[in-house]
């Protein structure tokens, strides 16, 4: 893209737009990066290779050494060069780390002949995926407050995300940490299933909201990776005997 060598450096105007435009002013868990982007300048490369660098307020050293943040915010920007994927990782102290990358592996030319953009940033409950346009596996939740937490899942994509309505941020799920949870909850332990998380996908609807709202919850709650103002609220479906239980399980496996 035509990067200077030397830092710190102010953003070039494409990666300005495009992490902005991962940044909705209407979303209040985005727009507080906005200023970030806004004001913060490009203080080093990062640890990810070409097209990775780290936002600073130039007030503290740049931290190299800590755990990768994690995905923040993501979308792909679809060009007659290529496609490009812009990702937006959760704010450390005071840097922010971004990647805006050839998903070909080229280099990201500094014009682009540009198509279309999707970002999961956009997405609110009942719409279609971003990236396919398909339709998804959504499990409404709420918190004790009353705010809602969905889940929602792209069989087509292989993607998981949730969406929480006090930010309106999309937090992208990981499926084999998820999954595990899944596994754990519903005590299974035949090896194919249990390590075989792309499973979920081809049998997600094999499984009941409540399943799932309490493999996310527990997912979450275990060293929290998103944090909600109040604990999500699970709602149980009728109780079943332990005969019925012990059926269901054995008719889902065998």
């Amino acid at each position: 893209m035509g990067h200077e060598n030397s830092f710190p450096r102010e953003l070039t105007p494409l990666e300005k737009d495009f992490l902005l435009w991962l940044l909705p002013a209407d979303r209040p868990g985005y727009s507080a990066y906005r200023p970030l982007v806004s004001n913060w300048r490009v203080a080093a490369p990062g640890r990810r290779g070409d097209g990775n660098f780290i936002l600073s307020s130039g007030t503290k050293e740049v931290d190299l050494v800590s755990p990768l943040p994690r995905v923040f915010a993501y979308g792909v920007v679809e060009a007659a060069e290529g496609k490009i994927a812009v990702t937006i990782r959760e704010r450390l102290d005071e840097q922010v780390e971004f990647e805006i990358m050839s998903l070909g592996g080229q280099a990201v030319p500094v014009h682009l002949n540009e198509k279309s953009r999707w970002t999961y940033s956009a997405w609110l409950p009942d719409m279609v995926c971003p990236e396919c346009s398909g339709s998804l596996r959504e499990v409404k939740m709420r918190t004790a407050g009353g705010k809602a937490v969905v889940l929602a899942a792209c069989a087509n994509d292989g993607k998981l995300w949730v969406y929480n309505e006090a930010t309106g941020v999309n937090h992208p799920v990981p499926l084999t940490n998820f999954y595990n949870e899944l596994m754990l909850q519903g005590n299974v332990r035949d090896p194919a299933i249990a390590l075989n998380p792309r499973r979920f996908f081809s049998e997600m609807e094999q499984y009941s909201d409540t399943t799932l709202s309490m493999a996310f919850a527990s997912y979450n709650k275990l060293k929290t990776k998103i944090g909600f103002e109040d604990p999500i609220q699970i709602t149980l479906g009728p109780k079943q005997s332990l005969f019925q239980k012990l059926r269901a399980r054995i008719m889902k496996y065998e």
